[in-house]
């Protein structure tokens, strides 16, 4: 007991001077992570602190639609600082992750080849990498198993509410500029798309294809019928989220996507605009800086 409540007074003590100006030294490492027998990369940032055996608050985050987990670099450095042990990964077929082959029909259609599966938003395969990252570092020496948060921004701000619905050790979330998934109004063209596909009559996109906008990377349509985060909200009972959405949003409609899921929550959830950002100026100058100090802060209330 003595031992215990020991622990207790040096965590609680560690804890409470470790906030927004923390600026704690910061390890950072890559490892590999299998992910249903795919090879997905991951970072590992982790905050130098004295006491080896002390167990740390820790967070999974992962890039949105067409980026790279290298992207985030200046987020999961922050989090660290502040006392968080941060893995930050690429999804399977990005980045310096490995890809999945499948199998399509050949030229001729009289049989099949393998290709790889890469440069796609696949957003069930995306959720199911989050899956495996979470078994991962819950198995960590160093992580406390009872406070870990997820983190994702613009497409994976919907898959981290899709995620944390479905995961109990989930504790906290933020979610970044998302539209946290699609209105599902075309959910039967997106299948009929899939139909195709399981009878061989369409392959898969090419890889990183831009097919909508500048996004690299096409959409596996009947992937995403199958994929609605802001139902799913409704169902995050023992998870505090926080939405962090720009106030000058020029992608979708924040009051139709952030702000519905929000408001379906049970669990603590926070709201907080930010002044002056777009969906791409948060990741730079003021918005950025806004954006990281609001999520250690979410972080530090509910994973401590």
């Amino acid at each position: 007991m003595h031992y215990r409540l020991s622990f207790i007074l040096a965590s609680l003590i560690f804890f409470g001077r470790i906030g927004l100006s923390a600026t704690l030294p910061v390890d950072i490492s890559t490892v590999d992570v299998l992910s249903n027998g795919t090879r997905i990369s991951a970072t590992v940032y982790m905050p130098q602190v004295d006491d080896a055996t002390l167990k740390l608050p820790a967070i999974v985050m992962a890039h949105g639609w067409g980026g790279e987990a290298a992207h985030l670099s200046r987020y999961a450095t922050k989090f660290a600082a502040a006392g968080f042990l941060v893995v930050a990964f690429d999804y399977r077929g990005w980045g310096t992750s490995d890809s999945r082959m499948v199998q399509v029909r050949n030229n001729a259609g009289d049989g099949y080849q393998l290709i790889e599966y890469k440069g796609v938003v696949d957003p069930i395969d995306q959720a199911e990498d989050y899956f495996s990252v979470l078994n991962w570092i819950n198995t960590h020496p160093k992580v406390d198993i009872n406070n870990i948060g997820l983190w994702g921004t613009s497409w994976s701000g919907g898959t981290v509410v899709y995620v944390a619905a479905r995961d109990q050790r989930v504790k906290a979330l933020v979610s970044q500029v998302s539209p946290v998934g699609w209105p599902n109004s075309s959910q039967n063209q997106w299948l009929l798309t899939g139909g195709e596909r399981a009878r061989g009559t369409r392959g898969y996109p090419d890889p990183f294809k831009r097919a909508i906008g500048s996004l690299r990377g096409d959409m596996i349509w009947e992937r995403l019928a199958l994929f609605n985060p802001r139902e799913d909200a409704s169902r995050l009972k023992r998870c505090a989220s926080l939405f962090l959405v720009a106030e000058h949003e020029e992608l979708f409609n924040n009051d139709k996507t952030a702000l519905v899921a929000h408001q379906r929550i049970p669990a603590p959830s926070k709201y907080v605009v930010i002044p002056g950002a777009t969906h791409y100026s948060i990741y730079d100058g003021a918005g950025l800086t806004t954006a990281i100090n609001e999520a250690i802060t979410w972080f530090e209330e509910h994973l401590r």
